[in-house]
């Protein structure tokens, strides 16, 4: 069965998996393999699709989002069966019971249990994701949906980001380097080294990686909601009034702008808000922003020594020509991913899961080495010039005879004499138990091993000794 790969973003999740060819293949649910991370409970089915996305944003009753800011959140529950239970158990329940079982059927033509227990299924998180984050989502896909912990395979991002660039040439194999992006609004650096583990180092700036004049547009809304009564503090107030925010920026461009904010959380829901774009572009500076992003860049820049290190600008940076801007004013050495980056990248991960073989710097070995290695044969110590060699005691075997011994074994309590290499003799064996007979190679000058007599469970007397000899007449 080809891999599934599930990839957790900022605000959805991707399903990706290879058609028989090797080429990149989206795998649907109800039409897309996107799927936004929002929920809303209908009776007693969840749901994650685009309405309940909509749903949430109207603020609907029964519906849940602000994923990554609520995964960790316990005081935030929803009734289900009659029971209460936690925000983060949303998105298992609903793979395990919708999303899963419709992609089984419709794409790898199989069953839940199958993609459970024998599929190659695999993990992305991107660069933003916090290791208490991923941890909580990784239980829950063992603990709800009951994936083995076998067919279920964290994928790191930043080894995969650096063998992909690796291929590209836009580094060597001993090469570090600086990996800048914008997720949730804030700002994150990152160090990647050479070695394993590959992320050696991250700071993040929170509320800092938005388009600048969104922070003005904030700021206005905040001062309004102020005017008109409310007595939310500042930070929480931001928080509710992000999603209006980013669609007031989308409408300064026309002049005038109407907007009505639906939120019950800031206290004077609705509010209408009225204003014209030159109400708010006397307080324009994006230098005063930048400025201060500089500022800790340079300084996570020396505190790691890493002034000679290529920068590389991920995700949705890219796309605010501000901040491009600014890097390439600023820094140099600076990368830009091109519009393919983000599938080449998943379509290495996907290769890497293929391979389901890692060497330590994160890179997918040959696929021959999948295979297991032939057990070793016992280790035969040197033999000596002579063929008279001295006693060689072996211990009753414990285990299989391919295991190799180390050290000197401790003598049994009746000694087994090997005398592989010793000239034979008419005189039986006595008092030795059954030989162990190990694969030995042959010494230069001898032609054959001479054969092993067991010795018989009962002593054995000596033989009489030969008659005299006749005389002849």
């Amino acid at each position: 069965m080809n891999p599934l790969l599930i990839y957790f973003k900022e605000d959805c999740i991707e399903l990706w998996s290879l058609d028989n060819n090797g080429r990149l293949l989206p795998v649907l649910y109800h039409s897309s393999n996107k799927l936004p991370l929002y929920f809303l409970i209908s009776g007693d089915e969840i749901l994650m699709d685009d309405f309940s996305k909509q749903s949430y944003l109207n603020g609907s009753t029964n519906s849940f989002g602000d994923f990554w800011k609520n995964l960790g959140n316990e005081s935030l529950n929803y009734e289900r069966f009659l029971a209460k239970n936690s925000f983060a158990s949303l998105l298992p329940y609903v793979f395990k019971e919708s999303i899963l079982p419709s992609i089984a059927k419709s794409h790898f033509h199989s069953n839940l249990p199958t993609i459970l227990n024998q599929s190659n299924v695999g993990i992305l998180f991107d660069s933003f994701v916090d290791d208490d984050h991923k941890e909580i989502i990784l239980n829950l896909f063992f603990q709800i949906v009951g994936f083995d912990p076998n067919s279920l395979l964290p994928i790191d991002f930043f080894d995969c980001f650096r063998d992909l660039i690796i291929k590209k040439n836009l580094i060597n194999q001993t090469d570090s380097f600086l990996l800048t992006n914008i997720s949730e609004g804030n700002f994150y650096f990152h160090l990647i080294g050479r070695n394993c583990p590959s992320h050696l180092g991250r700071k993040v700036l929170e509320g800092k990686g938005q388009d600048p004049v969104l922070d003005i547009v904030l700021d206005f809304l905040v001062e309004i909601a102020r005017a008109k009564g409310s007595i939310i503090n500042t930070i929480e107030l931001k928080k509710e009034l992000k999603n209006d925010a980013i669609a007031i920026l989308s409408k300064i461009s026309g002049g005038l702008v109407l907007h009505t904010i639906k939120n019950p959380n800031i206290d004077v829901s609705p509010l209408k808000i009225s204003f014209h774009k030159n109400d708010i572009e006397g307080r324009i500076n994006n230098r005063q922003s930048l400025n201060f992003i500089q500022h800790e860049l340079d300084s996570f820049i020396r505190q790691n020594n890493a002034e000679q290190l290529p920068i590389f600008l991920s995700g949705n940076i890219i796309n605010e020509i501000v901040f491009r801007e600014f890097f390439t004013s600023i820094y140099s050495k600076v990368n830009f991913e091109n519009d393919q980056f983000n599938h080449e990248l998943i379509l290495h991960c996907l290769n890497k899961m293929l391979a389901n073989v890692y060497s330590p710097n994160g890179s997918v070995e040959n696929q021959k080495s999948i295979v297991p290695p032939l057990p070793t044969k016992p280790a035969i110590p040197p033999l000596p010039n002579k063929l008279t060699i001295p006693p060689l005691t072996l211990p009753r075997p414990s285990h299989s005879p391919s295991q190799e011994m180390i050290g000197k074994p401790p003598l049994p309590p009746k000694e087994v004499i090997l005398n592989s290499f010793i000239k034979p003799t008419n005189k039986p064996i006595v008092n030795s138990p059954p030989i162990i007979k190990p694969e030995l190679k042959l010494p230069p000058g001898v032609n054959k091993i001479p054969p092993i007599v067991s010795a018989p469970k009962t002593k054995i007397p000596p033989p009489p000794p030969p008659p005299p000899p006749v005389k002849k007449k």
